[in-house]
């Protein structure tokens, strides 16, 4: 794999950094730090992570480190002030930031919807898509602070939305020189070769923050999306990391949005990989049993005009989890998230860095295989790689829930909200709630959440799982059996062994005490 930007070619199988075609000198770590850099172009390495490629398990001082860094950014021409292409991201650690481009990559195997592996030759150049460019948030002040605060939103939401990996982010430093600039969307969209422009602004007052953020297609110089986000600084633990995780929430799925809203009315026939990958999503995100098939059939032909691009793959896993969450619990769960933990393994075999794909890893292994440590460290790495995505914190959640750890699985769960105050899949959290507080024997708690999440959405049938399993341990057998209803009602299995076999408990006292709940249910199962 070679990454060209600018005048250099970075060649990882050579260990070679050439520039205008000669090689430089280099030392061994600080290539080394420089190709995890550029690799990772899209997301920002942290310190640890760089300890880890150049010294793997030796104890070495941060001196140790500081001064590789700055010897990569000398032989890169970039010195610590202007950060051409070595960005430092304050507190939390570098990111890439020069245009680089990957050649030289190797074709890889298409996974089709059957689960069978099917070659490819055909291949499709994935990095010709639409780019986002995020503006310098304007301040209506003139205190430095409120300026610093600006400036450093803009840049951390620059790092979270690259996190998501779906559209490249133009660098700050290109978009910087367009503080308060007269030029029309279509202008500025021209000179930075960006289809999207995110904008906002600051107005303090005391202790309270108004932002108020526009999303505008450059091309046509239409506003396809604002939001105003109000808060109290107070409540954010770290002022600008939060608030830009917390944008980057919304915006990332508006982006989705947008050019699935182009692409759709495009014969699917004449899509590109791209096009494709969009519309899967775009499916994927409607959610009913049809449209999950059909957006797994588009994302497997976007992987076969593209077989080296994650994108597909991930999105081949999102489907079949979601397909699978839609009726595991009339078959074995095992069986049911198989494919799922095979598409996103083949996903990782592209890209270990693809979040979404290292999160789908982690509740692969542990509905299929029972690997709670293992599910572990999957969703933690999904949560280092993008930690603005709320289903990142959703699935670490249920791992450490299912794993024993109910604190930890709470302190997900607060953060996911953080990020994401109206997260969609609300009625699931409430139902985890309810059966982690079963887990406790705090019953009554436990029946506070059950309801809500019964509130929320209805035909969430594992809610009425547990509420059954609930109402075995107090005794109330009849909202045992109106609970059997609604499962009934929902198509749903009442037997026991299947039931209990989809909860993958690692301590036997929770399992027993889950299944003596629904034995005592006095519901015929």
């Amino acid at each position: 794999m070679t990454y060209v930007f600018d005048e250099f070619e970075l060649d990882a199988d050579r260990a070679e950094l050439r520039r205008n075609g000669e090689p430089l000198h280099i030392e061994p770590q600080v290539f080394d730090l420089l190709k995890l850099l550029v690799s990772a172009r899209d997301r920002v390495v942290t310190k640890d992570e760089m300890f880890q490629e150049i010294w793997g398990d030796r104890i070495v001082s941060d001196a140790a480190l500081s001064s590789r860094i700055k010897d990569a950014r000398k032989v890169l021409g970039d010195d610590g002030s202007a950060q051409k292409f070595i960005k430092t991201i304050q507190r939390r650690g570098l990111r890439f930031v020069g245009n680089a481009v990957e050649t030289g990559a190797k074709p890889s195997a298409v996974i089709a919807p059957t689960g069978t592996v099917q070659a490819s030759a055909a291949t499709e150049d994935p990095f010709d898509r639409p780019s986002v460019a995020v503006l310098p948030f304007s301040v209506a002040s003139a205190d430095p602070n409120a300026q610093a605060l600006a400036q450093g939103v803009t840049d951390e939401l620059s790092a979270a939305l690259s996190a998501w990996r779906f559209f490249p982010v133009i660098s700050s430093t290109s978009t910087r020189r367009f503080a308060s600039s007269l030029e029309s969307a279509r202008e500025i969209g021209a000179a930075l070769h960006a289809r999207y422009l995110l904008e906002g602004s600051f107005r303090k007052q005391g202790e309270r923050l108004k932002i108020q953020v526009t999303l505008t297609d450059a091309d046509t110089e239409a506003q396809i999306w604002a939001d105003r986000i109000i808060c109290d600084q107070s409540d954010l633990f770290d002022l600008e990391e939060e608030l830009a995780a917390r944008i980057a929430t919304i915006v990332a799925p508006e982006l989705e949005g947008a050019e699935a809203r182009r692409v759709v009315r495009k014969p699917p026939d004449d899509m590109t990989a791209w096009e494709l990958a969009m519309r899967a999503a775009w499916l994927i995100n409607r959610r009913s049993a049809s449209e999950l098939i059909a957006a797994e059939q588009l994302a497997t032909r976007a992987a076969e005009k593209s077989p080296d691009w994650v994108l597909p793959y991930t999105l081949i896993a999102v489907s079949r989890f979601q397909q699978a969450m839609t009726g595991f619990s009339k078959a074995d769960s095992a069986t049911a998230f198989r494919p799922t933990l095979d598409a996103a393994e083949s996903a990782l075999e592209i890209d270990p860095n693809a979040w979404m794909a290292q999160a789908l890893t982690g509740v692969g292994h542990l509905w299929t295989n029972r690997n709670h440590e293992r599910a572990k460290l999957h969703v933690a790495k999904a949560i280092q790689l993008n930690p603005s995505a709320a289903m990142n914190y959703h699935f670490g959640r249920c791992v450490f829930g299912f794993a024993g750890d109910p604190a930890q699985a709470c302190a997900y769960q607060e953060r996911l909200f953080r990020v994401d105050p109206v997260y969609h899949h609300r009625a699931v959290i409430e139902a985890d709630l309810g059966l982690w507080h079963l887990l406790e024997e705090e019953f009554e708690t436990s029946a506070d959440y059950l309801r809500k999440s019964q509130f929320w959405n209805p035909s969430y049938g594992r809610a009425w799982q547990r509420q059954i399993a609930l109402s075995g341990l107090t005794g109330d057998t009849v909202a045992a059996n109106e609970a059997a209803q609604r499962l009934s009602e929902l198509g749903m299995t009442l037997n026991i062994d299947v039931i209990a076999a989809s909860y993958p408990f690692r301590e036997r006292r929770h399992h027993d005490l889950f299944y003596d709940g629904l034995r005592k249910s006095g519901v015929d199962m």
